[in-house]
């Protein structure tokens, strides 16, 4: 492969005033953003992003250290193509996933685009987004895991004008809060974005009176380039080869069946390209992410922490992920097609990136970490407003769970998934001065690290109580509560995740399963635990004196110093000579596979294995879309039931029968030619 050459035209230093000029005039965007916001999830969490964006739709100045940290490579082609003309004073809203290209890539990200001129001329855009606490749909938050289409989710806003030349569309304006059950949260915080979007105005004016309208436009230019080489550069350094890995959501919240993610990733010279193939078909459910075909951040943002991980003054804009290609089905669940819903993007984008990780752990494997969590999970609180009518929804807490241990040290305790942004817990103070709820519980979770020479970080224990009657709890994102964290070279797996809910009036708390929306009342007390990290590297060759630490501080506990780590710890003390003699008795050791994945997860795996899948997936990928999800479970059923029968792995050829047996021909031929597929014959797909 040839690699590519660059030819950059600003002087270096030069080079380097503009990539943190255009860095610093975002940051004062978000930080605009968030003191001017009006929900606590954008003035205390920090749920929000912001960018400079060329005239071609690519991102040239984005921020470090506030809001989103992964969308550094969002395309706004589409929805700039979309409007066609823009004049000064204008600002775009947009909301819709399949409207702006995936821009918005689920209906709360409510995006505003505003053109910025030098006279006449249009030079670039401002861009700012914050997630809504609720933009209508059947659930107030708006985001259910059962949801299947996208109409369900909320109202949906295509590329529109909020402001035409500087004066409000009140028409719009009306349009979208009449649609959403928090019309004045909404309006303050647009009316935020569109004070960030000021801000960048103001300062980009600044920097063409001084360094000139064309010194700053070939700049643009400049920093997207920079950005790539650099990032080429990493690149070349990662041995070329194909490097695979799959991994699972644990279902579709309708159904038993794991929702697979697989992933080929072929390094080659200088770039990268990333083929899901055979991984789901898009569902019946909100797991799904449009990402038009092309490499989304919710599909390769861990390509990007990688690259800035080994070149750290790489500038983060769009020119960073140049190099990155991706490969994924219309129609699969990385790649959908309307109107599924989105809703839950995070969640399979979450898990998109663990599977990632995993095929570059083979590349890379002292700069990979084990899974972390991949869990987070806002827990949604809507309740009724006595004072004012109507009702409340606020975000209680956007829990996560622990980062994976890596070659360098133990894993973060309940930091996961925070790397897509720079994300804060709530006040609890806030929490309850605006909840209907009394926080009990806000710790870290004891022994759910991966045990390993370096721990998996930690989850959280979460406790409340709710204080109102007649109230709602929704919680997106709920994960990891079938197959564990994975760890690596002889880590172990990270504790899964669980929810209880004690009643009023009762002792004993009882599990549920994940929450989608749960009737709660005055008295009840629901409990989340998240799942920790995985570990790195055999728990015997752990430090003794970090276990002892571990112990110390309730992190881990004795039971689990002596049965995991065989570190012996008496009367709060370490005996040294105990614990040798414990770990002695292991005797030698083999070398331990790379990934340790968990009793769970290899129990399904010795059923449906590689083979299996495979058939099943290309099997489901000769219909129709909206075939595809029902026929699916058919299948997959059957073949369970073929499984139980005969205690043996699938095969290929039980595919193909369970197939022939389930797949009803009449129906299937009828359907599939009012929908223009006159060649879907109901047989088993050719190799």
């Amino acid at each position: 492969m040839k690699e590519k050459t660059f030819s950059l035209r600003t002087d270096s230093a030069q080079l380097d005033i503009f990539v943190q000029r255009f860095r610093s005039i975002a940051e004062e965007m978000g930080y605009s953003l968030q003191r001017t916001g009006h929900t606590a999830f954008v003035n205390e969490t920090a749920d929000l992003g912001v960018a400079l964006v060329t005239r071609d739709g690519e991102i040239f100045g984005y921020p470090h250290s506030i809001g989103i940290t992964m969308f550094a490579n969002l395309n706004f082609k589409k929805t700039i193509d979309s409007i066609g003309s823009f004049e000064p004073g204008d600002i775009v809203v947009c909301n819709d996933p399949y409207a702006s290209g995936g821009l918005s890539s689920h209906l709360p990200d409510i995006s505003v685009l505003a053109p910025i001129y030098a006279g006449t001329k249009l030079i670039c855009f401002a861009y700012a987004y914050v997630h809504s606490t609720d933009v209508g749909g059947r659930v107030a938050g708006s985001l259910s895991p059962s949801s299947y289409e996208i109409y369900q989710e909320g109202i949906r806003i295509p590329p529109s004008h909020l402001y035409k030349a500087g004066k409000l569309n009140e028409e719009l304006l009306h349009l979208i809060l009449c649609n959403c059950r928090v019309p004045n949260d909404n309006w303050g915080d647009l009316k935020a974005m569109v004070t960030a979007l000021r801000v960048a105005q103001h300062r980009m004016t600044e920097c063409f009176e001084k360094y000139s309208v064309d010194g700053v436009v070939l700049a643009m230019e400049d920093v997207l380039n920079y950005s790539e080489m650099r990032a080429r550069a990493v690149i070349e350094g990662i041995p070329d080869g194909t490097y695979r890995f799959s991994d699972y959501l644990d279902d579709d919240v309708i159904s038993e069946i794991p929702i697979k993610f697989c992933v080929a990733l072929t390094v080659a010279g200088d770039e990268i390209t990333i083929d899901f193939t055979g991984s789901d078909t898009q569902l019946r459910t909100a797991f799904n992410i449009y990402s038009d075909g092309k490499a989304h951040p919710w599909l390769v943002y861990t390509i990007m922490f990688v690259l800035l991980t080994i070149d750290r003054d790489i500038p983060v804009n769009a020119g960073l992920m140049r190099s990155v290609n991706v490969i994924a089905q219309p129609g699969s669940v990385v790649n959908c097609q309307a109107p599924a819903a989105v809703g839950l993007r995070t969640t399979t984008g979450v898990r998109v990136q663990d599977a990632i990780r995993g095929a570059l752990a083979q590349a890379l494997p002292k700069v990979i970490p084990a899974a972390g969590a991949g869990y987070i999970a806002p827990i949604v609180f809507t309740e009724p407003n006595l004072a004012e009518g109507g009702l409340k929804v606020n975000v209680l807490e956007p829990l996560v769970g622990g980062t994976g241990a890596h070659e360098d040290g133990d894993g973060l305790n309940a930091r996961d998934v925070v790397d897509i942004a720079n994300l804060r817990n709530s006040p609890l103070e806030v929490v309850e001065s605006t909840s209907g709820v009394r926080i009990l519980n806000y710790a870290l979770r004891p022994d759910s690290g991966g045990a390993g020479k370096y721990r998996g970080g930690l989850g959280i224990i979460f406790d409340f109580e709710v204080l109102q009657h007649d109230c709602l709890v929704t919680a997106r994102g709920q994960e990891r509560h079938r197959f564990s964290p994975w760890g690596l070279l002889g880590g172990c797996c990270g504790e899964m995740a669980g929810v209880f809910i004690r009643r009023a009036g009762t002792k004993d708390f009882q599990p549920l399963a994940k929450i989608d929306s749960l009737n709660v009342n005055c008295g009840d007390v629901i409990r989340v635990l998240t799942p920790g990290g995985g570990g790195y590297g055999s728990p015997q060759d752990r430090d003794p004196a970090k276990v002892l630490h571990d112990v110390r501080n309730g992190l881990v506990s004795e039971k689990a110093a002596r049965e995991t780590y065989k570190v012996v710890i008496e009367d709060g003390a370490l005996d040294l000579a105990g614990t040798e003699r414990l770990r002695n008795e292991l005797g030698s050791r083999e070398a331990p596979a790379i990934f340790s994945f968990g009793p769970e997860r290899e129990a399904y795996e010795a059923v449906w294995s590689e083979e299996a899948w495979s058939r099943l997936i290309t099997n489901i990928f000769t219909l129709p879309i909206p075939l595809r999800a029902s026929i699916r479970g058919r299948v997959w059923a059957a073949a369970r039931r073929r499984a139980e029968e005969t205690g043996k792995s699938l095969s290929a050829a039980d595919i193909d029968d369970c197939w022939l047996e389930t797949v009803p021909a009449g129906l299937l031929n009828e359907r599939a030619a009012a929908a223009g597929f006159s060649n879907c014959e109901v047989k088993v797909p050719a190799e």
